[in-house]
């Protein structure tokens, strides 16, 4: 009998625990977020095209989140965004607090074993990507290289446009070396500036000839550039022409036959630029709280008003779509060794 009644308590003792344990499992997913702060690490120095779109998610991400948590914006610039993405995948907490811009540069970075990542790229738990940010190749007006004919008369006479990028492996210089190896050009990129700011400063002091830039960055940092003709756009790394920039032919327009490869690799790494991720770990109720927040911020009217007013085309493509990307691409050998081949490149 006392053996039974001590199973007794022991039973009820159990099922208390359980009962009052209940909501407290269920807390994190609807209630987690309420009151916090979110710490928004971007890749980029203050001004350019990275932390002007980071700071759009952020002003209308917030509305959407359950709790609505305040962001907090720290720019993390150098190594071509690498900086940020390192801290975030080495939290010793990863509760969903923190998240990261991540650019195209990390998979070229990746492929080329570059030692300043501390991360593997396939286990980041990426929240979205909000815009398609293809590329633009651009001179200034007022140097020689105004054409793909003047940029090779130009080579042939030993010259070569300068070119900013943030790092090797950075889509401002990846950007540039696919165009050289498509149209047998020639540039010389000076990599190691901290963001877009700093190089856009020197191409106007004259340190610099142009860059390749995002649309939408180039759009929100330098639209009167474009009205005043200041600079000369070569070409678009997007599949049709754009909208915003219809005059500017696409390298899939002028591409000579056999460039389907290079083009590929190029198409395939832009829809990390200007994603955004979680750190690994995060638990799975809050990732899905995050993706489905995303989502709706780019539904949402006030949001698309002042994407449009920045130049940027909104264009969702979620989380989970992105992760089931970038590890189908990390298998495949023959890409990853082109990537390899044109991170390295000088």
């Amino acid at each position: 009998m006392k053996s039974n009644h001590r199973h007794m308590v022991l039973l009820l003792i159990i099922v208390l625990v359980v009962t009052v344990a209940a909501p407290l499992g269920a807390q994190p997913a609807k209630n987690f977020f309420e009151g916090k702060a979110i710490t928004f690490l971007v890749g980029s120095s203050a001004g350019g095209g990275t932390d002007l779109t980071a700071r759009l998610i952020a002003r209308h991400l917030e509305r959407h989140m359950p709790g609505k948590p305040r962001f907090d914006i720290h720019n993390k610039p150098g190594a071509g965004g690498m900086i940020a993405a390192n801290e975030l995948y080495n939290l010793k907490k990863p509760d969903g607090l923190s998240i990261s811009t991540l650019n195209t540069g990390a998979l070229f970075a990746t492929a080329a074993g570059n030692e300043a990542i501390k991360f593997e790229l396939q286990k980041f738990l990426w929240v979205g990507q909000a815009f398609d940010d293809a590329q633009v190749v651009y001179l200034k007006t007022s140097t020689p290289y105004t054409s793909f004919e003047a940029v090779k008369k130009a080579n042939r006479e030993g010259k070569q446009p300068k070119m900013g990028a943030q790092a090797l492996d950075h889509t401002s210089n990846v950007v540039v070396k696919i165009v050289e190896q498509i149209f047998g050009l020639d540039f010389q990129v000076i990599p190691g500036y901290p963001g877009t700011p700093q190089i856009l400063l020197d191409i106007e002091r004259g340190a610099l000839d142009g860059r390749a830039q995002g649309i939408g960055s180039l759009m929100s940092t330098r639209k009167e550039w474009l009205k005043s003709g200041y600079i000369k756009m070569l070409v678009t790394s997007k599949k049709r022409r754009d909208p915003r920039i219809p005059e500017v032919a696409t390298m899939e327009e002028l591409a000579p036959a056999g460039s389907k490869s290079l083009l590929n690799a190029l198409y395939a790494g832009q829809n990390l630029a200007r994603s955004v991720i979680l750190s690994p770990a995060v638990p799975a109720d809050r990732v899905k709280i995050w993706r489905d927040a995303f989502a709706a911020m780019t539904k949402d009217e006030a949001f698309l008003k002042e994407a449009e007013k920045l130049g940027l085309e909104v264009d969702l493509i979620r989380g989970e779509e992105m992760n089931r990307d970038i590890e189908g691409t990390l298998r495949d050998k023959r890409l990853m060794e082109l990537y390899k081949t044109i991170a390295s490149a000088k």
